[in-house]
């Protein structure tokens, strides 16, 4: 299992929502922030990142183009 932090932004927040998940790989952490990503449209991006290295930035489109 490996901890990943996943940063969430919201439109209507000043700063970002930090979430700590432990998930199997990064496979799942990047599902994972997907489906955060389309939790809500106020949500504009989402990042996954690990031992301080970003895996993953997603934004809305991306969240579009995978639905």
């Amino acid at each position: 299992m490996k901890t990943y932090t996943i940063v969430v932004n919201v439109r209507r927040e000043r700063e970002p929502m930090t979430l700590e998940a432990v998930l199997a790989h990064d496979a799942r952490a990047c599902e994972f922030a997907l489906e955060r990503l389309g939790a809500s449209v106020d949500i504009e991006a989402v990042e996954v990142w690990r031992n301080g290295v970003k895996l993953y930035q997603l934004n809305q489109a991306d969240a579009f183009a995978a639905a």
